[in-house]
């Protein structure tokens, strides 16, 4: 009777438990992969956003001047913990006679390393 009760009986083996402990081990460890992944990621992109957002606006903001008064500058921000170093190159005469180019360089620093992002214009003297 004894034996008529054990082969009745269903369970988990030991080897079909660990099994399943190694299946959710290895399933766990690559969502911790993906979720710090996408951490970072996220990270960069908000940083990457921020120093863009900085670019266009100093490019304005030299846009909003006398033409005259456009001349070559640099400033730091910091937004978050992030501090980004802005530095504005003004060349007169190029490419052309009467033109100025414009390059917004932002520079910071994130913890996959040095990060760099440059927008480029160039103005001219419109009077009416």
């Amino acid at each position: 009777m004894n034996s008529r009760l054990l082969c009745s009986q269903r369970g988990a083996t030991l080897v079909e438990s660990l099994v399943a402990v190694v299946m959710f081990a290895l399933t766990a460890r690559a969502t911790g992969i993906l979720l710090s992944q996408q951490f970072r990621m996220q990270v960069t992109n908000f940083t990457t956003t921020t120093a863009i957002a900085l670019a266009s606006k100093e490019i304005e903001d030299l846009r909003a001047l006398d033409y005259p008064n456009v001349a070559s500058r640099s400033s730091t921000v910091t937004a978050g913990a992030v501090t980004y170093n802005i530095q504005t190159t003004v060349v007169a005469d190029s490419p052309k006679a009467n033109l100025k180019s414009i390059t917004a360089s932002v520079r910071w620093t994130e913890p996959s390393g040095p990060k760099a992002y440059s927008l480029y214009a160039i103005y001219t003297d419109v009077t009416r």
